[in-house]
Parts: C-alpha cells; structure tokens; sequence
C-alpha cells in the first residue's frame, strides 16, 4: 500500500510540474539552462533533506553507476526532450504523451530485470495507452 500512496503522490508532483515547466519556459529561457537550475534545485534540496534526516550513505560502485545512467537518462535527456516539447506544444498534450512511460518501463522490466508479464499487465499497460492517444487526439 505504501508504494501505491507514494506513486500517486509521484503522479500527483509530476501532474503539476509540467505546468511549472510551460510557464518557466515562457520566457525564451535555454533548456540547457532549464535543466540545470532543475537538476541544481533538485540537488540543494535532496542534500538538505539527506544531512538534514542523517541517512546513512551505503551505496556500492555498481548501484551508483546505474543511478547516475538513470539521472543521466531522466533528469536529463528526457527533461532536455520534454523541455523542447512543452515548449512548442501544448502541456494537455505533451504530457500524457509523455507518460506513455509505463509501456517502456514495463517492457524493459520484462526484458532487463525479469519480471513477469502477465494479461493484467499487458491490458492495463493498454488501457493506459489507450486513455493517453484520447486525450493526445482531442481538440480542446
């Protein structure tokens, strides 16, 4: 259940963040420079909350590397592409084109990581693709 809450939580953030992104970009504003005061305000923020709540730091080579290709792939690239997109197009639009997200991640997992896939996964995996192309289809 907890990590139910949190993803609607996660949904609920990232819902709102595309708003925050258009009206920032507004301003003829570089993405790379988007980008960087995204990833830096992230960064001050993680590191305040991480001193802050004394974690401890146990991390291994391996796993630092694969959360650095990961930021490297979302909290840049991806940011960088979907900077561009809201941009030019239209925030009810980019976004739930952009979260087709869950095809890809399901996908892979089945491929890299060895989950299963089953007929529940492919049809909400479907059902969620299918709500996004309506929505990405309509003239409003």
């Amino acid at each position: 259940m907890r990590g139910v809450i949190f993803a609607m939580l996660t949904s609920l953030a990232w819902g709102l963040a595309p708003i925050l992104f258009k009206l920032g970009l507004k301003a003829e504003v570089s993405n790379l420079f988007a980008l960087m005061v995204h990833n830096l305000s992230a960064f001050l923020l993680a590191s305040l909350l991480f001193f802050t709540l004394g974690e401890p730091l146990k991390v291994g080579l391996r796993e630092l590397v694969f959360i650095s290709f990961g930021g490297m792939l979302s909290g840049f690239l991806g940011l960088f592409f979907y900077f561009e997109a809201v941009r030019h197009g239209k925030v009810s639009i980019v976004a739930p084109i952009a979260s087709t997200s869950p095809l890809w991640s399901v996908l892979f997992a089945y491929v890299l990581l060895g989950e299963g896939l089953n007929f529940q996964k492919l049809v909400g995996v479907l059902l969620i693709v299918l709500g996004i192309t309506l929505l990405s289809l309509s003239k409003q």
